[in-house]
């Protein structure tokens, strides 16, 4: 359950302000954990194929997926931009991906309700898969093609890579829930 909305700043005291701004932070740490996987991306690997799950997608998938009313598809689309600017890709071909996979992420949620791991690693699959299927298409309209190869291998590393994902994302979760037990979910 998602706060309800504070009062006009202006009409706070200093002090009710600094609290409800302490109180709130909360909110943010769905961006700021995918964020982080988006930093966590341009570590340097030791491996001899140049093979990185899109850590940042996955993040989104599954904070959409965990939260979906702290991972509205507007705030998938800043991090997405956050992630054009910092690989270097034209400004909002992963804002738009981003974006769109947190709508789709979101309706099967909303529609399936219940369900297990194995079926969200089907839909969070089918939606990279998506993704990358439209990264080209959205590169070549950007003016800059880039070839489909290198990115059907980062669907499988991405694949292997999801379990990992969402345990990191529930391991959050589950600690702002003890530490705040109005915060469900939203």
């Amino acid at each position: 359950m998602i706060a309800s909305p504070p009062p006009p700043a202006l009409l706070m005291t200093p002090a009710e302000r600094r609290r409800w701004l302490l109180a709130s932070w909360r909110y943010a740490v769905p961006a700021l954990v995918s964020i982080w996987l988006l930093l966590l991306m341009l570590a340097p690997l030791p491996l001899v194929v140049p093979v990185m799950p899109h850590l940042g997608l996955m993040g989104v998938l599954a904070w959409a997926m965990l939260q979906p009313g702290l991972m509205p598809p507007w705030v998938a689309f800043f991090v997405g931009a956050l992630a054009d600017l910092l690989f270097g890709q034209p400004l909002g071909v992963n804002a738009t991906l981003f974006a769109l996979a947190a709508s789709v992420m979101r309706l099967f949620e909303r529609r399936v309700g219940r369900h297990g791991h194995g079926f969200d690693w089907a839909v969070a699959a089918a939606v990279m898969l998506g993704v990358t299927a439209l990264t080209g298409p959205l590169m070549a309209v950007a003016g800059r093609p880039v070839p489909i190869e290198p990115m059907l291998w980062q669907w499988p590393a991405s694949l292997m890579a999801w379990p990992l994902v969402v345990r990191f994302a529930a391991a959050i979760q589950r600690r702002l829930v003890a530490s705040m037990p109005g915060w469900r979910h939203g």
